[in-house]
C-alpha cells in the first residue's frame, strides 16, 4: 500500500496505459481522479468508491482548473499528477510536407499545453500540502525519432524537455513537487490495436527494435508510474525513466 490516503490525478485514465495506472494506484491505496474526455464517469463507477471520475479537456485551462477543483473537494488535496492524456492514436504516417497548421496546432495543444495546464492547476493544491509528484508520460519516439510523425515526434520531445524544466523551477521554488517523465515503446492498448492497419505498422516496427521479445503491455508503465510516485523515489527529479523493452539505449 505505498500509496495510502495520497490522491492522484491521472488524465487519460479511462483507458490504456491511463487505466492501467489507475487501477494500480487504487490497489496500492490511493484515491485516483480519473480525468478523460470520454469515459471517466463509468471508468470511476467500476473501479469503486476510491475513483472519482472528471470529464476534462487537458487542452482547457478551465477544464483543467475545474478538475483539479473536483479532486480537492472530493479527497482534500492532491498528492500525484499523472500526466498520460494525449494524441497517439488515429496519428497516421504523414510527410512533412503535407502536414497541416491544424494538425500541429491540434497535437500542441493536447500533448504539449495540456501538461502544463494540469501541472499549472494542480501545483497549488499540492504546495498547500508541501510537496508532490508530477509524472509526465512522454515517448521513446522522442529518443530515436521516427519519420512521418514530426508533429508528434516534437510533441514529445517537447514534453520531455518541460519535464527538466518544471523540475528546476519547482526546485527553484522550494515548492517539494518533483517533476519526471515515463517513456513508453509502442504499447498494446486497446484504442492503439483498434486500428488494424497502424497497429500493424507500430508493432512491424518496435517488435524489430526491441530487445525483449513479449510486446509491451500498458502495465508496464503503470509499474514505473508507481514507483515515482512512491517513497521509494523521493530523491528522483528531473528524469527521463525509458520503458521500451530496449528500443533505445543510451550511451
Amino acid at each position: 500500500m505505498r500509496l495510502e490516503g495520497r490522491t492522484a490525478i491521472i488524465t487519460g485514465g479511462a483507458a490504456g496505459i491511463g487505466r492501467a495506472i489507475s487501477e494500480l494506484f487504487l490497489k496500492e491505496g490511493a484515491n485516483v481522479v480519473i480525468a478523460d474526455m470520454k469515459g471517466a464517469d463509468a471508468a470511476a463507477a467500476e473501479l469503486g468508491d476510491k475513483a472519482l471520475g472528471v470529464a476534462t479537456d487537458v487542452s482547457d485551462q478551465a477544464s483543467t482548473q475545474a478538475m483539479a477543483k473536483a479532486a480537492v473537494d472530493r479527497f482534500g488535496g492532491i498528492d500525484v499528477l499523472v500526466n498520460n492524456a494525449g494524441i497517439f492514436t488515429g496519428v497516421s504516417y504523414t510527410p512533412m510536407e503535407a502536414l497541416q497548421i491544424a494538425d500541429w496546432q491540434k497535437m500542441m495543444a493536447v500533448n504539449v499545453m495540456g501538461p502544463w495546464l494540469c501541472a499549472t492547476a494542480v501545483s497549488g493544491a499540492m504546495r498547500e500540502k508541501g510537496g508532490g509528484r508530477i509524472i509526465n508520460i512522454a515517448s521513446v519516439i522522442a529518443h530515436v525519432g521516427i519519420p512521418f510523425m514530426l508533429h508528434y515526434v516534437a510533441s514529445k520531445g517537447a514534453l520531455a524537455a518541460m519535464t527538466r524544466g518544471m523540475a528546476r523551477e519547482f526546485g527553484a521554488t522550494k515548492a517539494g513537487i518533483t517533476v519526471n517523465a515515463i517513456s513508453p515503446g509502442y504499447t498494446h492498448s486497446a484504442n492503439a490495436m483498434a486500428n488494424a492497419e497502424q497497429h500493424a505498422q507500430f508493432e512491424g516496427v518496435a517488435s524489430q527494435m526491441r530487445t525483449i521479445e513479449r510486446p509491451q503491455q500498458p502495465g508496464d508503465i503503470a509499474g514505473a508510474a508507481l514507483w515515482l510516485a512512491s517513497d521509494e523515489a523521493s530523491y528522483v527529479n528531473g528524469q527521463n525513466i525509458v520503458v521500451d523493452g530496449g528500443i533505445f539505449m543510451s550511451l
